[in-house]
């Protein structure tokens, strides 16, 4: 993990995910080859693994959001494992934070995902479980996780095993 978080912090706090998805503003798009080098910046500088990452931006299960400028504010993306997917590397540059761009990034990485045939989703997580919790996601034991999910670099290798894990039906 990369200890200078200076730029990116802490993962917004969502409200309930009964509420309206937010966005009135830059659109939520998929990542594409181009992007691969401002989305690794963006995800390493907040502390999260890269590893995997180049997989999820040229094979279509990543999305971001830039500004009108260019500059990516965010980022979030999917590993598929048949009916299960795995949320990674969300991400939200600081300023952008606090107008439900991080939730748009989800929602919008698991309808992909859901529309690919996923039915339940897997995360695990350092310091955003009050952000998912917030979008309906629950905690769950790393052992109940589907083993192509348990076998991934996060649940292998590149998360601790401290980070919570949570699950959320699609």
């Amino acid at each position: 993990m990369n200890a200078d978080r200076r730029d990116i912090g802490p993962l917004e706090t969502g409200p309930d995910r009964s509420a309206p998805s937010a966005p009135a503003g830059p659109p939520v798009v998929p990542a594409t080859a181009a992007d691969l080098a401002d989305v690794q910046r963006l995800v390493a500088a907040a502390g999260l693994t890269t590893d995997g990452l180049e997989a999820c931006v040229l094979g279509g299960t990543a999305v971001i959001c830039r500004e009108d400028d260019g500059r990516l504010l965010g980022v979030a993306a999917t590993e598929r494992y048949g009916p299960a997917a795995f949320l990674r590397s969300v991400a939200v540059r600081a300023p952008a934070r606090g107008n439900g761009l991080g939730r748009s990034l989800v929602e919008q990485a698991l309808a992909d995902a859901r529309a690919a045939g996923a039915r339940e989703a897997w995360l695990l997580t350092e310091t955003a479980e009050p952000f998912f919790a917030g979008l309906g996601w629950t905690r769950a034991e790393r052992a109940e996780a589907p083993p192509a999910v348990a076998a991934s670099v996060e649940f292998v290798s590149a998360c601790p095993t401290t980070a919570v894990a949570m699950r959320l039906g699609l």
